[in-house]
C-alpha cells in the first residue's frame, strides 16, 4: 500500500512596508500578519515544518515549531524570486522608470527578466528541485511549507502543467493555505488539489 504525501503551502502574512515588489527584500511581518498565519494554522498538526529563509516566513515558522516542540527545516529553494532592480518598487514606480516592462513581464515572464533579477527559468528550476526533493525525502508524511505567493504559483504550474502566465491568475492573498496530496504508485505521480483557502 503506497502512502499519500500531504503538503500544505502557507503563504506568509502581511509584511511591513506596504504593497510593492517584495521578492528577497527581507521585511518582517506586521502584527496582523502574525494573526493571519496563526489563524490559518489553528490546531494543525504536521510531521515536518519547512520554511523559506526570509523572515516573513521563517519568524512565524520558528515560533510555531517552538510551540509545537518541532524542529524547523530552512530550505532556500522555497525563497521568493529575486526581482532585482524592481525590489522595493511599487507598480507605479516601475512603470515610470521602466515603461512597458511590467506588461512585458506578465505577458512572457519566461523570456523577460527585470534588470538584475533572477530569471523565471532559474526560479522555476529552483522550486522544481525543492518540490522533487520534498516528495522524495518526506514521502508519506504531512508537511507544512511556509513560503511565498510566487513559489506557490510555480508549484501550481509544475504540478498541473499550467503555462506560467495562467498561474498568475491564481489569487494568493496573505496567509492563504493550499493543500496538495501526492501519490506515486510507480505508474506516474498523481497530484490532487484538496483546498485553496484564504484567511
Amino acid at each position: 500500500m503506497h502512502q499519500s504525501t500531504v503538503i500544505d503551502f502557507l503563504r506568509h502574512g502581511e509584511a511591513r512596508g506596504g504593497s510593492y515588489y517584495r521578492g528577497i527584500t527581507d521585511d518582517p511581518l506586521t502584527e496582523r500578519g502574525w494573526r493571519q498565519m496563526y489563524g490559518q494554522c489553528g490546531a494543525g498538526q504536521w510531521d515536518v515544518v519547512i520554511s523559506s529563509p526570509l523572515r516573513r516566513c521563517r519568524s512565524f515558522a520558528a515560533a510555531w515549531c517552538e510551540q509545537q516542540q518541532q524542529d524547523l527545516v530552512i530550505e532556500p529553494a522555497w525563497g521568493e524570486i529575486d526581482f532585482g532592480a524592481w525590489e522595493g518598487q511599487t507598480a507605479e514606480q516601475i512603470s515610470s522608470r521602466w515603461p512597458d516592462s511590467l506588461a512585458a513581464f506578465y505577458k512572457d515572464p519566461v523570456h523577460f527578466t527585470p534588470p538584475n533579477a533572477e530569471s523565471y527559468q532559474a526560479f522555476a528550476a529552483r522550486v522544481r528541485k525543492g518540490w522533487e526533493s520534498l516528495l522524495a525525502e518526506q514521502a508519506g508524511r504531512r508537511v507544512l511549507v511556509v513560503t511565498h505567493a510566487g513559489v506557490i504559483r510555480a508549484i501550481f504550474a509544475e504540478a498541473f502543467k499550467l503555462p506560467v502566465t495562467q498561474s498568475f491568475h491564481i489569487d494568493l492573498p496573505h496567509a492563504c493555505l493550499t493543500r496538495f496530496t501526492c501519490f506515486d504508485d510507480g505508474n506516474g505521480r498523481f497530484v490532487q488539489l484538496n483546498f485553496h483557502k484564504p484567511v
